[in-house]
C-alpha cells in the first residue's frame, strides 16, 4: 500500500486516572516484510487463513491466546487458528502482549498512543485501561519500546482486525524475562479483567534453528511445560535450557495470570513448525496455538471469607486461649458460622518466621469443621513427628494457616492432575501420602518432581512408586492470618 504522506498531530490528553497519554497513531513497521502492505491482499490473506481452519471444537469463550508472532508465511497459518476461536464473540478491550527482541529494559511498558495503524486501518487503543494499567509497579510506559520496529505486537493485530471487526487494543511490550516483572505485570492484568471483559493474547514463537527432529523434541517440552506445569516450573525449565521460547516474558505472565483468573486448563490448538510450512526443515522454528477458556461455574461449596478468619482464630486460640486477650471463647466464636456446621476434611498449617513448624490434617471426616478445627490445631502443633512440640512462647512467632478440602476423588492417570490447584493423594501397598496444593507454589516443582516426592517424601516409597499407585486429587480453600 503507497501511503500518502500525512502529518499527525501530537497532543496530550489526561483520562480519568490523570495519566498522560499521547494521541498519535503507531504507522504500521513491519507491512511489506511480516504481512503484505497492500489492504486488499492482507484482507483476502487473513481472511482466507482463518477459513481454512476448522469449526472451533470448544464452544467456551476464549480468555487467554498464546499464538505466535513470525512472517504469516512461517506462522500465519498456526495464529489463524487461535483467531478462529475468537470469531462470534465480543471483548471491551483486548491486551495484546508482545515483547522486545533487541531493547532490554526492566518491567513492562504499556503503549499510550491514540491508535496503531495496519494495512486494514486503524485499532483504537483502549486509553483508559492502558492508564489503569501504568498505576501497577513495574508497568510504565517507555516510548522508544513501542516506537521502535518491534514486530512481536504487531502482526497480531490484523488477525484480531478480521476476527472481532473492531477491536480495541491494550498494548503492552515486556523488557525482561524474569519471573517478578511476570508477576508484576500479571497483578495488572488481573486488576483489569475485574474491570471489564478483556481477551488476552500473548505473543511468541518457540525453538529457533534447530533441525526439524529436534526442534519437534524441544517444543513438545515446551508446550508440555505450558499446558502442564505451573509457572515457577516452567520458569525453571527455561533457566536451565530443557525447554525453548523467545516470548519467555509473555509466556510466564500468562501462566501467572491464568492462575490468578481461575483457568488452568490449558488447551493445545495447533502446532507446527517452520519446516512444515515454508521453510528448510534443516533449521527451523516451533510454533504454537494454545488457549484457555471460560470455566463452567464451580459446583464446589466455598465457605465465606468471614467463616474461614473464625477457623483460623479458633486454630490459633484452640490451646493458648485467654479470654482477656483474644476475645470471645472459640466455641462461641465457631457457633456464629452455620457453614461451619458441615463436614470436611481439613488441614492446619503453622509457620515460624516462613519456615514450616508442623502440618497435620484430615482429609476426610464426619465431624464438622466447627468441632475439628481445634483438635487438627492441636495435632499440627504437638503432634507432627517431624518436629518438637510447639511451646507457649512461640505462639507470638507463629503464622496460622487453615486449609478446608473437597472430598478427595480418585483419578485414572497422572495427566489428569492440574498442577496449582489440585492436592494428589498416593496410595499403594498399605503406605500412603498426601501433598496440598501449596507445595505446588511452594517448591516450585514439575509435575514429575511433585508425584516422585509425594512418594518418596511422605509415603515412605521409591520416587518411582507413583507410577503403579492409587492417585486421587482433591482442592482447597486456603485461610490465613492478617497480620
Amino acid at each position: 500500500m503507497k501511503r500518502a504522506h500525512v502529518v499527525f498531530l501530537t497532543f496530550f490528553c489526561w483520562v480519568a486516572t490523570g495519566a498522560l497519554v499521547s494521541a498519535e497513531v503507531r504507522s504500521a513497521k513491519v507491512a511489506g516484510e511480516f504481512y503484505p502492505e497492500e489492504r486488499v491482499e492482507l484482507l483476502d490473506l487473513v481472511t482466507e487463513l482463518l477459513k481454512r481452519q476448522p469449526e472451533p471444537a470448544i464452544t467456551a469463550k476464549p480468555r487467554i491466546l498464546i499464538v505466535p508472532h513470525a512472517s504469516y508465511l512461517y506462522s500465519g497459518l498456526i495464529a489463524a487458528n487461535g483467531f478462529r476461536q475468537l470469531e462470534g464473540y465480543h471483548y471491551d478491550g483486548v491486551v495484546v502482549v508482545g515483547f522486545t527482541h533487541q531493547t532490554l529494559f526492566k518491567g513492562s511498558s504499556v503503549d499510550t498512543r491514540e491508535a496503531y495503524e495496519t494495512p486494514l486501518g486503524t485499532v483504537p487503543v483502549d486509553l483508559e485501561a492502558a492508564a489503569v494499567l501504568q498505576t501497577y509497579p513495574g508497568i510504565s510506559h517507555l516510548e522508544e519500546a513501542h516506537e521502535s520496529a518491534e514486530h512481536s505486537l504487531e502482526v497480531e493485530l490484523p488477525f484480531l482486525q478480521v476476527a472481532l471487526q473492531h477491536p480495541r487494543i491494550v498494548p503492552v511490550l515486556m523488557g525482561s524475562v524474569t519471573l517478578d516483572d511476570a508477576k508484576r505485570l500479571a497483578d495488572g492484568l488481573a486488576g483489569l479483567a475485574r474491570l471489564g471483559d478483556y481477551l488476552f493474547v500473548f505473543s511468541t514463537d518457540l525453538s529457533h534453528y534447530h533441525s526439524y527432529n529436534q526442534a519437534q523434541k524441544i517444543d513438545d517440552d515446551t508446550i508440555n511445560a505450558i499446558l502442564l506445569e505451573t509457572p515457577q516450573a516452567t520458569q525453571r525449565l527455561f533457566t536451565g535450557g530443557q525447554i525453548e521460547a523467545c516470548g519467555r516474558g509473555p509466556i510466564l505472565t500468562s501462566l501467572i495470570l491464568a492462575a490468578k483468573l481461575g483457568y488452568l486448563k490449558r488447551e493445545l490448538l495447533y502446532y507446527a513448525n517452520s519446516g512444515d510450512t515454508a521453510g528448510d526443515p534443516r533449521r527451523v522454528v516451533g510454533y504454537a496455538a494454545i488457549g484457555m477458556f471460560e470455566r463452567s461455574r464451580s459446583t464446589i461449596e466455598t465457605l465465606s471469607p468471614a467463616a474461614g478468619a473464625a477457623l483460623v482464630a479458633a486454630a490459633r486460640g484452640a490451646r493458648w486461649h485467654t479470654p482477656a486477650k483474644q476475645g470471645p471463647p472459640v466455641s462461641g466464636l465457631l457457633e456464629r458460622y452455620p457453614e461451619l456446621s458441615r463436614p470436611s476434611g481439613i488441614f492446619v498449617t503453622l509457620r515460624k518466621h516462613g519456615q514450616l513448624r508442623g502440618c497435620i490434617g484430615r482429609l476426610q471426616t464426619s465431624e464438622s469443621l466447627a468441632k475439628s478445627v481445634p483438635t487438627v490445631a492441636l495435632d499440627a502443633a504437638l503432634r507432627d513427628s517431624r518436629f518438637e512440640p510447639v511451646t507457649a512462647n512461640e505462639l507470638g512467632e507463629l503464622e496460622v494457616e487453615v486449609s478446608v478440602l473437597t472430598s478427595p476423588k480418585r483419578i485414572a492417570n497422572a495427566s489428569e492432575i492440574v498442577s496449582g490447584r489440585d492436592g494428589v493423594i498416593l496410595e499403594l501397598q498399605g503406605h500412603s501420602g498426601v501433598f496440598l496444593p501449596q507445595v505446588w507454589e511452594e517448591t516450585g516443582w514439575t509435575r514429575h518432581e511433585f508425584l516422585r516426592e509425594l512418594a518418596s517424601q511422605k509415603a515412605g516409597l521409591p520416587p518411582d512408586a507413583w507410577e503403579s499407585a492409587t492417585l486421587s486429587t482433591f482442592q482447597d480453600q486456603v485461610f490465613t492470618e492478617r497480620r
